[in-house]
């Protein structure tokens, strides 16, 4: 990738020299981007051309678009996620990895994005969830302590209903759990506390309830149509069956002298407790960015995630389990050859909302050790609210204009002077720094924007055609 930023300022007005002003990640000590800029100082055009050199230079890009305004890039597939698409992306599938990755590992990253989003989970629900995590896994054969259990095909929502409605459990371990085998595991762990019995004892009375259900239904269909009464006959037979089911089951869980509801208690601490877990669970199923029904991009490159109608935490915990996917495919594929080359971007506009200070983050995970694998995490930002963890591991910071308010904490954060901050025009001069090797700390460069309503914009446009 090679971008031409604009012209050398000074150099342009002090002795008339058309100086290019370049950003190739490959000269720069990482391929991580900071940029500021106010509304109208024409940062959303500054972020399309970044992403059109690098799309153009063969790397595959990931652009999280809150505006929906980011989709003219060059081979670029969106999808748009909300609730009438049904797009979204399973986070129980695991990183095999077994020093990295693994139930364990997924179950505290999942926690982690919950509790970063939600103000009012406590100890106990985090505890709950997490104990919920790796026992819905162990209930597929997917156990912690074991890797060799790991490995298991992805479902989509449509394959696993028809596997649901087929009672086809077997052939449901093949694959891993999905954000809805959660939420009915955590339903009927809360039934059980609250009705006792044991799993086979809570799955008969969850049929007789279904039946139940069927009865009310075909009672109301023989008020409007009249149903035959050998059908309602059939299901009052089915519902007698399953009623003496439910009563042997429970009789067995009882005369086993159970250990394992005790244990339950311990795990999961009270019902009041898995009530809320659920409500949690329930809120996410419902945002639909969890489904198991992948976005429509096939083999595209460049895959914009519209994300404009989805909450605020509903973003961050959509995009943080994309990141963590990205980061994880990309250590597969191992270091680039040359510790540089840039074969991913992860574009964030408005990205102050995603940060945390935790190191674990997967912000900061990125920013610390993603260079040699060659992911360059570009941010966007109005104001310099990056914190110190991703900043001081930016190697290329572009300023095109702040409000004077913002200075001091520019001066603090981006190490600009002021007298650089005052040469600043939005949308004809911005400030660029480069971070190579060799410069402990280069100073920022003001640079003539492409800009074809000035005379040096015109020049600058010219060169970087």
């Amino acid at each position: 990738m090679r971008h031409v930023m604009g012209l050398n300022d000074f150099m342009l007005r002090k002795e008339g020299k058309e100086v290019p002003v370049v950003y190739d990640p490959a000269r720069c000590l990482n391929s991580h981007v900071a940029l500021i800029g106010m509304s109208g100082s024409g940062k959303t055009h500054q972020i399309k051309q970044l992403l059109r050199s690098a799309a153009l230079g063969g790397a595959e890009l990931d652009i999280f678009d809150v505006h929906h305004e980011l989709d003219a890039v060059p081979g670029a597939r969106c999808a748009m996620y909300s609730q009438a698409t049904g797009y979204g992306y399973n986070p129980l599938v695991l990183d095999l990895d077994p020093h990295a990755g693994g139930v364990n590992r997924q179950a505290d990253f999942i926690v982690g994005l919950i509790k970063q989003v939600t103000t009012q989970f406590g100890s106990k629900q985090e505890a709950a969830l997490r104990n919920l995590i790796v026992d819905c896994y162990a209930s597929r054969g997917i156990f912690a302590d074991n890797p060799r259990s790991w490995a298991r095909k992805e479902i989509s929502e449509q394959e696993r209903r028809r596997l649901m409605d087929q009672r086809e459990w077997q052939q449901l371990r093949e694959y891993y759990p999905t954000l809805s085998d959660l939420l009915a595991y955590a339903e009927t762990k809360v039934l059980s506390l609250i009705f006792g019995g044991d799993n086979k004892a809570m799955n008969a009375l969850e049929a007789l309830a279904k039946l139940n259900a069927r009865l009310q239904t075909l009672a109301l269909k023989e008020r409007r149509a009249g149903v035959q009464a050998e059908e309602r006959s059939k299901l009052e037979g089915q519902i007698e069956a399953q009623q003496k089911r439910c009563i042997d089951a429970y009789s067995e869980a009882i005369m086993a002298k159970p250990t394992r509801e005790a244990k339950d208690v311990l795990k999961y601490d009270s019902k009041d407790v898995l009530v809320g877990v659920i409500q949690r669970l329930q809120i996410l199923t419902a945002a639909g960015i969890f489904n198991a029904t992948a976005p429509p991009f096939g083999d595209a490159k460049v895959r914009v995630h519209q994300i404009k109608s989805l909450s605020d935490e509903q973003q961050i915990l959509f995009v943080k389990l994309r990141l963590r996917a990205i980061f994880e495919r990309a250590k597969q594929m191992g270091p680039t050859a040359s510790g540089t080359e840039l074969r991913f971007v992860c574009m964030l506009d408005e990205s102050p909302k995603y940060f945390s200070e935790d190191s674990d983050d997967i912000i900061n995970v990125i920013a610390r050790e993603a260079r040699k694998f060659g992911i360059g995490l570009w941010c966007a930002a109005q104001q310099p609210n990056f914190p110190e963890s991703f900043i001081t591991n930016c190697g290329a910071k572009f300023i095109l204009g702040i409000d004077a308010s913002y200075w001091k904490t520019a001066q603090q954060r981006m190490r600009i002077t002021e007298e650089g901050l005052k040469w600043i025009k939005p949308k004809e001069v911005m400030a660029v720094k480069l971070h190579k090797e060799g410069q402990p700390d280069p100073p920022f460069v003001n640079v003539v924007v492409p800009n074809p309503g000035t005379e040096a914009g015109r020049r600058a446009l010219a060169k970087a055609a």
